[in-house]
C-alpha cells in the first residue's frame, strides 16, 4: 500500500508548467505528478485518499507566507513530510511577436504580482490567476498581444508564449519554499537533518509569546523561523508559524513541546520533515 515514503500519486494546484509542478518533480522525480485544480482541491485529494501526496507553496522570500496553504494545513490533520526551495525567475510572457511596449494587461498569481512591483509600477492592469501557469494559459487562449503573463520560462514554452522580459522580480534572491503534505507523518530516521513545523496561539497578555517559546531555549531546541499572521475570524489576534530543528519524536523536542503547550492557548504540530537545502542565489 502506498505511503508517505513511497507515494504513487502526487498532485499540485494549477496547470502543468507552474512552479509548484516543478517543485513536485524535484521532490518526487520518479512519480509523474498531476494537477488537481485549486489549493483546496489538492488538500481534498490527499484527505480523501485520491492522492498520496499534495505539493503546495508555503513561503516566499519577498511576499512572505502563502496564506491559502497555511489555512488549509492549520489543524495538522495532513502533516508536512517534505520541503524544497526553488529560485523563482519571474518572466513577462506574451504572444509571439508581442512587445513589452504593447502590453496593457498582465495576468498572474497575486503573490507573483506582489513580487514584481518595481516592474509593474502601476503601469498595467493587473489580473489575478489561480497560478502563474494558469496565467500563461489564459493569455495564450485569449490571443490578444496586449495581454501578457508573469510566469516561468517552462510555462511560456508549454503554452507557446515568448519571454518578453527575463527575471522581472524585485530582487534576484526571489525564492519560494514548497511543502508536501500526506495523510501519515514521516517516522524518525537516523542521519537526517529534521525540521518540525508548528502553529502556536498564545494567550492575550504582555509577554505571552516570549513565555510560550522560552522552553525551546532551555531544552536546547533551535528555532529557525517565526512568522506571525492573523487568526481568521478573530480580528486583531495573531497566531505564529514556527520551524524548529529536530523531529517531533526527539527527546529534547518532546520535552520542549510539552512545556510550550502548557504555556500556550494552542499548539499544533504541522509535521516533521527533512530540511531542504537552500539554492545558491543567482
Amino acid at each position: 500500500m502506498p505511503n508517505a515514503a513511497d507515494p504513487t500519486t502526487i498532485v499540485y494546484p494549477g496547470a502543468a508548467g507552474s512552479y509548484t509542478s516543478e517543485a513536485a518533480e524535484r521532490l518526487y522525480p520518479d512519480v509523474e505528478a498531476e494537477s488537481a485544480g485549486s489549493f483546496a482541491d489538492v488538500y481534498r485529494a490527499v484527505a480523501d485518499g485520491s492522492a498520496d501526496i499534495g505539493v503546495l507553496p508555503i513561503e516566499n522570500t519577498l511576499a512572505g507566507i502563502v496564506a491559502d496553504t497555511c489555512d488549509l494545513i492549520a489543524d495538522g490533520d495532513l502533516p508536512i513530510i517534505a520541503e524544497t526551495v526553488i529560485h523563482i525567475p519571474h518572466c513577462l510572457c506574451g504572444l509571439p511577436g508581442a512587445t513589452t511596449a504593447g502590453v496593457r494587461r498582465i495576468h498572474s498569481h497575486p503573490v507573483a504580482l506582489a513580487q514584481c512591483r518595481t516592474f509593474l509600477d502601476a503601469a498595467y492592469e493587473e489580473i489575478g490567476a489561480p497560478t502563474t501557469a494558469d496565467a500563461a494559459r489564459i493569455v495564450a487562449e485569449q490571443g490578444d498581444p496586449s495581454w501578457a503573463a508573469i510566469a516561468s520560462p517552462a510555462a511560456a514554452r508549454r503554452f507557446g508564449l515568448e519571454v518578453l522580459e527575463s527575471d522581472i522580480s524585485d530582487h534576484p534572491d526571489n525564492m519560494t519554499r514548497f511543502v508536501a503534505i500526506s495523510r501519515e507523518p514521516l517516522p524518525p530516521a537516523e542521519g537526517v537533518n529534521w525540521k518540525t513545523a508548528l502553529r502556536l496561539v498564545t494567550g492575550h497578555q504582555p509577554g505571552a509569546l516570549h513565555e510560550a517559546i522560552e522552553p525551546f531555549r532551555y531544552h536546547g531546541v533551535n528555532m529557525v523561523s517565526l512568522h506571525s499572521r492573523p487568526i481568521p475570524g478573530e480580528p486583531w489576534r495573531y497566531q505564529f508559524l514556527i520551524d524548529i530543528e529536530g523531529h517531533r519524536s526527539d527527546e529534547q523536542v518532546v520535552r520542549a513541546l510539552d512545556d510550550v503547550e502548557r504555556r500556550s492557548a494552542l499548539l499544533v504540530v504541522l509535521g516533521s520533515f527533512p530540511a531542504a537545502e537552500r539554492p545558491d542565489q543567482p
